[in-house]
């Protein structure tokens, strides 16, 4: 209650002085000098209000013909608020209802808002938000800038949910370890691991992306970043969000490296058709093409030639380097290691593995071309012995238990750990994502 009697004190006094400011115009009252005190008569000059718009309506002319500045003011403060309203109502109040509309300023046009592809969440594990810019690496946007120009906009945005959607599996099973790594590690180890994690980044992983770039510093590298949406903090903590899941998944994955002999010795037998290979040889060919431009008499004539040089003493691969027209001409004439019946052509397949090891063959036909053959080396079908294959067989089965363990333990994460994305539903064809700052619903939204 003393609050408000002081207020209505102050809004009496500010009336006062109000009146004396708009009244009568009358001569400025002298200043007092320094030392001179300040009488009861003295009236200190009140600047003109400059709170109110110049096209701010007047009230009625005071008796020297000077308008008078309507206020906001009550006319009799410290009267109950009632009394003014029901005065009002009646017509018989002091107090004037002033309504003045300021006339609008024109505002420049807005420039056309434009779409923020790469804030884009595409996906949700557990709290974390993954967006479009997390899935598109440099190389990906580096990839988008060659083959976008001439490109209409949609097909440019299918371009980027193609290549979300091939890498987006591999990065949820990233999170979904990363996220289940904060559950474990103490909240307030945390901070420290991110430092030298991050400092490993700038130390190695940032130099190279640098160089690849050719960025001369990272002030310029943050900048190119930003102009394809994304940037170097982000970058840094993906980084570490893999760093953290490598580490926790070896810690939670870790495999026994034992391998029981037996074990060896049953895989090979349940493998064996992996270890069976089939009869190979390495060749070499003398070729002369038949056709328009030359007869068969001609061609025929022309390749005995280079066979007789051959048995002359001349070596193979100089005279099919100088006359022969074969695909491996330039080599020599020298095809490698081929296996039986992967030639296309059948006269040419059954003639490497027949022929003597070393021997010319005689002229054969084939279609457009004439050829004379030589095997230089040749291997009859067999199997792979176990010895050979142990090693390999051992990596493979410790592969096996890793994979199986790997899937275990996501399996584990993805039923404790809410995972959304934009092609849930997609079955195979891409569904055009929205923009959503909130919790995805679990359905999609009615179209």
């Amino acid at each position: 209650m003393a609050s408000f009697t002081r207020l209505r004190t102050i809004a009496t006094v500010m009336i006062i002085v109000g009146t004396a400011a708009v009244g009568a115009a009358a001569p400025p009252a002298p200043v007092p000098s320094a030392g001179e005190a300040a009488s009861p008569t003295f009236v200190p000059h009140v600047p003109e209000a400059a709170s109110r718009p110049a096209g701010w309506p007047t009230g009625p002319t005071a008796s020297d013909g000077t308008p008078q500045v309507l206020s906001s003011i009550r006319a009799r403060p410290g009267a109950p608020l009632d009394d003014d309203a029901v005065a009002i109502a009646a017509g018989g109040s002091d107090v004037v209802v002033v309504q003045h509309v300021e006339p609008l300023t024109p505002v420049a046009e807005l420039p056309t808002p434009t779409s923020l592809e790469a804030a884009l969440v595409v996906a949700r594990v557990g709290p974390e938000v993954v967006l479009e810019a997390d899935l598109l690496t440099p190389k990906a946007l580096e990839w988008l800038e060659q083959v976008s120009p001439g490109l209409p906009p949609e097909k440019i945005r299918e371009l980027r949910l193609q290549i979300c959607q091939q890498v987006i599996g591999q990065h949820i099973e990233t999170l979904l370890v990363y996220v289940d790594a904060c559950r474990e590690i103490p909240a307030d180890k945390l901070p420290e691991i991110r430092k030298n994690v991050d400092q490993a980044f700038d130390e190695q992983q940032l130099p190279k992306m640098m160089e690849e770039e050719g960025m001369a510093n990272s002030l310029e590298f943050e900048q190119r970043l930003r102009s394809r949406g994304m940037s170097l903090e982000r970058m840094r903590k993906m980084f570490f969000e893999r760093g953290l899941a490598q580490e926790w998944m070896r810690k939670n994955v870790a495999s026994n490296d034992e391998v029981a002999h037996g074990d060896l010795i049953a895989w090979y037998q349940n493998h064996l058709d992996e270890y069976d290979y089939p009869a190979r040889a390495e060749f070499e060919t003398l070729t002369v093409k038949t056709g328009l431009k030359r007869s068969r008499t001609e061609a025929w004539e022309i390749l005995a030639g280079m066979g007789n040089e051959v048995l002359g003493g001349r070596p193979f691969a100089e005279v099919a380097k100088t006359r022969s027209e074969g695909p491996t001409a330039a080599a020599g004439g020298s095809f490698g290691w081929t296996g039986k019946g992967s030639l296309a052509s059948k006269k040419l397949d059954e003639a490497i593995f027949s022929l003597p090891v070393g021997e010319l063959s005689a002229i054969i036909e084939d279609g457009e071309a004439i050829h004379i053959v030589r095997v230089t080396n040749r291997e009859e079908a067999g199997r792979t012995p176990f010895l050979e294959a142990q090693v390999e067989i051992r990596s493979k089965i410790l592969d096996d238990r890793r994979r199986v363990a790997v899937d275990d333990y996501l399996g584990k994460l993805r039923a404790r750990t809410p995972v959304w994305t934009v092609f849930d539903d997609a079955k195979g064809t891409l569904n055009e994502p929205v923009f959503t700052a909130g919790r995805p619903a679990s359905q999609p939204a009615p179209r």
